[in-house]
């Protein structure tokens, strides 16, 4: 069965991340102790626009980077790291991709709800499907 252009997005950026962070990545954000650095996808969403031939779509991607307090440039590292990899990606499981860079963020706080704080990458990616 093939895959539908929203898990092939996911399934490209875990494999592409989990490296990075050393396997730990997440569905959703863990809430027992877990190692850092870690990754959890806080969603997906795609979205469609209907042409004369057909309808075609883009897929969001919100990513969270998290690493200890004194580990923030790590967390800038790994969101540089996926957005950059992402740029090049041209193919996801048989779909044609390309990343619009100009509709793609990152954003870096420190999250101070947890003592010690902790480090927090937000990574959005938005990619047209081809």
């Amino acid at each position: 069965m093939m895959k539908t252009a929203e898990q092939s997005i996911h399934d490209i950026l875990w494999k592409t991340l989990s490296p990075m962070v050393d396997g730990n990545i997440y569905e959703v954000r863990p809430m027992n102790e877990v190692g850092y650095p870690f990754v959890d996808f806080e969603d997906l969403q795609t979205n469609y626009s209907g042409t004369k031939s057909g309808a075609i779509s883009n897929v969001s991607a919100n990513l969270n980077i998290w690493d200890t307090e004194d580990n923030r440039k790590n967390v800038s590292d790994i969101c540089g790291s996926i957005f950059e990899l992402s740029s090049y990606l041209n193919e996801a499981y048989g779909f044609k991709v390309s990343l619009r860079v100009q509709d793609s963020s990152i954003r870096i706080i420190q999250d101070r709800t947890v003592t010690p704080p902790v480090w927090r990458g937000m990574v959005n990616l938005v990619f047209d499907i081809l």
